[in-house]
């Protein structure tokens, strides 16, 4: 494996999304709001009708037309034709994949994404409402709306006014009838880029993660690693998916749409518990980076039956890994995702003498053919991954690492981390 294949910046984009809520806007403001939001739903789908995922072609083709067709400020148009591209490269992804059937893009609903041009967020001297937005929709139109925030995104607002964070763009979201505004804020962090501990994090099916780390100046001796077994997500999953399906056999699909946005409640706040334990996991050791494999096509080729797949595709693997890394940036943490080609079959690799297996039983035990080491499946699937990414980055020694010592088993407690970044 040739090395330097990772290489470390030394400062880092971080972005979050902090959530607020209009609060009691009089019945012109919201009529306003959901009239501009028909119209930029009409606008996204007219774009779609060009079947085109350039938005240099677009803009030179379409953006006169729309200024004229479409009663909407400029800055608007040139984010529902940004929108309309997104939509179509995501259907065309899927469409490669196999996963739709349609000729195109069907949409219902759609967030209007206002940038830098057209909002402005503001704090006043109001005891009741301090925080005020104004949205610029068209040439004649402007208003202002209150927002409230629960208290941790209230801090993480609190800084941007500061300077802390710059201010991007804010999508606005009609939910349940309730209008609701996404500030998403960046800044750049210094990480570290020289390390001195891998911590490598595998995601899976019987364990949602498993962490080990291996220091750099002593790669053949991997540390006590961790399990986070996602018990309560599972649960989760699995309940509301019982549910789910009863209501559907019974066609109460409007009691089906509001319980979709309870269960990505909960599920979201077990994964925050989760990214937080991981991080603090992390910090204990000198100098840490975080590794992770990139998940790009996890699904694909997944089918282990119907029971199985169901678990598998509703585990969110993906969201876990953006709130590790994310929350790892924050803490100066460098995060790495390890290409497919780099981490495969370590589930299948025995990490003391590297022989590859051909076939694995079920269970969570791997068992090796060649030096008979009986060993935790996915603790040994993490201790690979640490290891590959020693080698690629050039970072220390390849050779093959002591046993680990005893893994360690985590519960999640009731007050665990925070929910919110």
């Amino acid at each position: 494996m040739p090395p330097a294949v990772i290489k470390l910046a030394s400062r880092r984009e971080v972005r979050v999304t902090v959530v607020g809520k209009v609060f009691e806007a009089n019945r012109g403001k919201i009529l306003a709001l959901n009239k501009a939001l028909d119209e930029y739903l009409r606008l996204v789908r007219w774009y779609l009708g060009f079947d085109s995922t350039s938005k240099v072609f677009l803009h030179k083709n379409c953006y006169e037309r729309a200024r004229e067709l479409f009663n909407l400020n400029a800055a608007l148009i040139q984010t529902a034709r940004d929108k309309a591209v997104e939509i179509l490269r995501s259907f065309k992804r899927l469409k490669r994949r196999g996963k739709v059937e349609a000729d195109r893009p069907r949409i219902k609903s759609v967030s209007m994404r206002f940038d830098r041009r057209c909002y402005r967020f503001s704090k006043t001297g109001n005891v009741l409402t301090p925080y005020w937005l104004t949205l610029s929709l068209n040439k004649e139109e402007r208003i202002n709306l209150p927002i409230v925030f629960g208290e941790k995104q209230r801090q993480r607002i609190e800084e941007a006014l500061r300077g802390e964070w710059r201010f991007t763009a804010v999508e606005m979201v009609k939910r349940d009838g309730e209008w609701y505004a996404h500030f998403v804020l960046e800044k750049a962090v210094e990480v570290v880029d020289k390390p001195e501990t891998i911590v490598a994090v595998d995601v899976g099916e019987r364990n949602l993660a498993v962490a080990v780390a291996i220091s750099v100046n002593n790669p053949g001796k991997p540390m006590r690693g961790q399990f986070w077994r996602g018990a309560e997500v599972k649960r989760i999953r699995g309940l509301y998916g019982h549910v789910r399906r009863s209501l559907q056999k019974k066609r109460l699909l409007g009691k089906v749409k509001r319980l979709r946005g309870r269960e990505r409640r909960k599920v979201e706040q077990e994964l925050h518990k989760i990214a937080n334990q991981i991080i603090a996991y992390a910090r204990q050791f000198p100098r840490p980076v975080i590794v992770m494999e990139d998940l790009t096509g996890i699904r694909d080729n997944f089918d282990r039956g119907r029971r199985l797949n169901r678990r598998f595709h509703s585990l969110p693997f993906r969201r876990l890994q953006t709130y590790i890394e994310c929350k790892a940036l924050l803490d100066g943490i460098n995060v790495v995702y390890l290409p497919r080609r780099l981490v495969k079959n370590t589930s299948r690799t025995c990490h003391r003498c590297g022989h590859v297996a051909r076939n694995i039983k079920g269970g969570g035990v791997f068992r090796c053919e060649r030096c008979g080491m009986e060993y935790d499946r996915d603790l040994n699937a993490a201790i690979n991954i640490a290891r590959r990414a020693i080698c690629s980055a050039g970072w220390g020694s390849c050779g093959s690492p002591e046993p680990a010592d005893e893994a360690e088993g985590v519960k999640l407690q009731p007050n665990a981390g925070s929910p919110n970044f």
